[in-house]
């Protein structure tokens, strides 16, 4: 039996109780003895009831939890629209590879959400380079808004750094969907193998 921790801790507890009335009432026992073992009774009840994990504490994958996923889903889908709300402040000539990028997040996103094991590949980046990515992009669409004529150059060689992100997340949406790829063949394979053999 798997119950949450506190409905654990009720119906131990409950079990006891009835442990104790039947063993002081129906048998007789001394009260303090009848007490003992209904104590007893509680806590080997504990050990046969297992506690039911916490959403956090699930891991879907070799180190990866539930929480895991849920905060990469949380902050691709964040980070996704933060860069769409950047696009009309930006150069037209960035526009197009800006879009790119906010696809790329999305495709990564369905790919993390759907299979742990994506995840591991990607969690570096999701966790650690894709916060400061997105607040590099939205520095750059505010300095875009208010660059004069004078900051066209300056801008210009920004703009090439920020574009230059986006081979990167190509990079991480491919590794993803190679990892897809990978695991479908294993499966084609070994299902083709059990056909063979039946």
């Amino acid at each position: 039996m798997v119950l949450s921790d506190g409905l654990r801790q009720i119906v131990a507890g409950l079990l006891a109780s009835a442990a104790f009335l039947a063993l002081y009432f129906g048998l007789d026992l001394i009260s303090w003895a009848a007490l003992g073992l209904a104590i007893a009774v509680y806590f080997a009840l504990l050990l046969v009831i297992r506690r039911r994990p916490k959403a956090s504490e699930i891991m879907l994958a070799s180190r990866v939890s539930a929480a895991d996923i849920r905060a990469a889903d949380q902050l691709l889908g964040q980070s996704a629209t933060r860069i769409e709300a950047v696009l009309p402040r930006v150069p037209a000539s960035d526009r197009a590879h800006l879009d790119e990028m906010v696809g790329h997040l999305k495709s990564i996103r369905t790919h993390v959400v759907t299979d742990p094991q994506d995840f591991r590949r990607a969690r570096r980046f999701i966790m650690s380079y894709l916060p400061n990515m997105v607040d590099t992009i939205e520095a750059y669409g505010h300095l875009s808004e208010r660059a004069g004529p004078d900051h066209a150059d300056r801008l210009a060689r920004l703009g090439e750094t920020i574009r230059s992100f986006g081979p990167a997340i190509d990079a991480i949406d491919r590794a993803c969907l190679e990892n897809d790829f990978d695991a479908l063949e294993a499966e084609v394979s070994a299902l083709a193998t059990q056909m063979e053999r039946g």
